[in-house]
């Protein structure tokens, strides 16, 4: 049987009668097991016979499944009987037989004893079409409700394992063998390696937590230094701009932002252009007491908080201390 037809083929044993029985039994009710292990069930019945007849055709009797195993190799497989209808009897499923000679003489002169019909499961072995009847002489069931032995499903299901493992279909159960040997090999040393892994290559997970979390804090230190480092330039460069007397001590605060946002190379360069607006080492206490509280500014020092957005009254306020 050729294995797309996914059929179970089920013997039945023919009526010990004088003639060619009218009516057969074809699958009888319940659930059924073959010698060789094979099972399905026969619980939805009707469906069957709705199947058979939406197909609106007589379904062929022939010898050893000739339909599903000579006809596709171009080879003759004649009807020797036609199932003409199928009606469900206590939920056994039965045919109408109509014999033509030849098939009459088979079964009457006991050349045949057994029918086989080529029954399609669903994927819960449940019959749901019958596409052929044959007679047969190898029943395998233990029971009246028999399955006829398919030798060719041993040779496909090899083939389907030889194609499953990476060989040619018609590989030899020997190489088979070999082959699952060898993987299984293969699956045991991977099984050993991954159970001890090797400290040159991997690290184990606790180690590894461990190392992230130290350069993580170490990353954090080193910002946290970074962030001090760069603070220390700021408020360097706008003491220096002081004492240079480029910067009055009322806006450090401000100079001070200045220098943060814009970085310290860009400030000194800033500096540079300018010219000093008091002299270099003057004591500003001693200025804002000879000039005393609310002195205006001089015009450098006025130009300076203008360049700064900073007003007079602001400035006055901040030096003052008010």
């Amino acid at each position: 049987m050729h294995n797309a037809l996914a059929a179970i083929l089920c013997s039945q044993l023919l009526p010990d009668s004088a003639t060619a029985p009218d009516w057969i039994l074809l699958v009888p009710a319940g659930d059924i097991v073959a010698r060789d292990g094979r099972s399905f069930s026969n619980r939805t019945p009707d469906a069957v016979v709705s199947a058979f007849r939406a197909d609106r055709k007589d379904m062929p009797i022939d010898y050893e499944h000739a339909t599903h195993l000579r006809a596709p190799e171009g080879l003759s497989a004649p009807a020797v009987a036609w199932v003409k209808d199928i009606e469900v009897r206590d939920g056994a499923l039965w045919g109408k037989v109509d014999w033509n000679r030849e098939g009459r003489e088979a079964v009457e002169g006991k050349a045949y004893r057994y029918i086989s019909p080529v029954v399609h499961p669903d994927v819960s072995r449940n019959v749901v079409r019958i596409s052929s009847v044959a007679l047969t002489n190898d029943p395998a069931l233990f029971l009246p409700a028999l399955l006829r032995r398919d030798p060719t499903e041993k040779d496909q299901d090899m083939k389907t394992i030889a194609l499953a493992l990476g060989l040619k279909e018609d590989a030899t159960e020997a190489e088979i063998l070999s082959k699952i040997n060898a993987d299984k090999t293969s699956v045991e040393l991977l099984t050993r390696k991954a159970e001890k892994p090797d400290p040159e290559l991997f690290v184990a997970r606790k180690d590894h937590d461990a190392v992230v979390a130290l350069c993580s804090q170490q990353r954090t230190e080193i910002e946290t230094l970074k962030s001090a480092d760069a603070e220390r330039a700021v408020t360097s460069a706008v003491e220096t701009a002081i004492a240079e007397g480029k910067v009055i001590p009322a806006v450090k605060e401000s100079e001070l932002e200045l220098c943060r946002a814009i970085g310290v190379t860009k400030y000194q360069e800033r500096l540079s252009r300018l010219s000093p607006i008091v002299k270099p080492g003057e004591d500003p206490a001693t200025r804002t007491a000879e000039l005393g509280k609310g002195a205006a500014f001089s015009s450098d020092e006025v130009e300076v908080l203008r360049r700064m957005g900073i007003s007079e009254e602001d400035a006055k306020k901040t030096r003052d201390g008010a």
